[in-house]
């Protein structure tokens, strides 16, 4: 009985070292395994090269028992093409039900761009978890002035590319809403958004902006310089930026859209940030010695 039962626990213990190892070499997460990047299964490639693919990442330890697994779990058909997420070391059973059942796992970013942040600003709000994006090619590429400041939430795998579409397509939804005032405006959008984007250095407040506005578009009627502190050419140089300063929001883009009409030419902003106006020179020059 003795020897039955000793037999019986070898037989156990073998049993059980043998399934191990199997599981080692067969579906095991190997050494090196890329955690945090992203596995990608491309439209129209097969089950074989997918699998040689993974196992030269470090992905999976046999490209064989892989495709067992695939095979056993939905068929080479069954499976999703996409981007998936190794947030963690997962064995190879895991990423084939995974890629069976289209389980990504694409975390969602919260970025905000806050009004009046240029291209170079929102580049910065990308960080390591944006496994796709380039920041050279967004500053090369993004259009300044057409990044509408907002919150969005953004997979991990977004590239430059989709992040620009992203932005302006918002930009795009954004403006329709102004579609009958930019008609009514006798500016052109680009002058517009240029305009916008000075408002959103100079001035805070949605009164201050639309008041502003007027007296930058009287300025330039009058063919006198803008003399704006965010635009320093604007010193010597007459008429608009050649380009927006920045991306403006709603509340700039708006004031520029509708100025308020006012008897003022001039405007200074105080220590406080209160802005102080002013009809003549005269009027500018107290006001500078008082409130700057």
């Amino acid at each position: 009985m003795r020897i039955i039962l000793a037999d019986w626990r070898l037989y156990a213990f073998g049993s059980a070292f043998l399934f191990i190892m199997f599981y080692y070499f067969a579906f095991a997460a190997p050494s090196g395994y890329p955690v945090g990047t992203i596995a990608t299964l491309g439209k129209g490639v097969g089950l074989a090269t997918l699998a040689d693919e993974l196992a030269e990442s470090h992905v999976i330890r046999s490209p064989l028992w892989f495709r067992a697994a695939v095979i056993v779990l939905g068929g080479e058909r069954g499976l999703k093409a996409g981007d998936y997420f190794l947030r963690d070391r997962q064995n190879g059973i895991k990423l084939a039900w995974r890629m069976v059942k289209a389980e990504r796992d694409l975390a969602l970013v919260k970025i905000t761009v806050p009004e009046g942040f240029t291209v170079a600003q929102i580049a910065d709000l990308f960080d390591k978890r944006f496994l796709r994006f380039s920041k050279s090619i967004f500053l090369a590429t993004a259009p300044e002035g057409y990044v509408f400041p907002d919150t969005y939430f953004i997979e991990v795998n977004a590239t430059s590319a989709a992040v620009i579409e992203l932005f302006r397509s918002n930009y795009d939804r954004q403006i329709a809403k102004l579609a009958a005032d930019f008609k009514a405006s006798k500016h052109t959008e680009g002058e517009i958004i240029v305009m916008a984007s000075i408002l959103e250095d100079e001035v805070q407040t949605p009164e201050d902006k639309a008041l502003v506005a007027g007296i930058l578009w009287k300025r330039l009627t009058l063919g006198m310089p803008l003399q704006v502190d965010s635009a320093g050419a604007t010193y010597k140089v007459l008429g608009l930026p050649n380009k927006p300063l920045n991306n403006p929001g709603l509340i700039s883009i708006k004031a520029a859209l509708n100025p308020t009409a006012s008897p003022y030419l001039y405007f200074i902003s105080g220590k406080d940030g209160t802005i102080h106006y002013a009809k003549t020179i005269d009027e500018q020059t107290r006001n500078i010695q008082k409130y700057l």
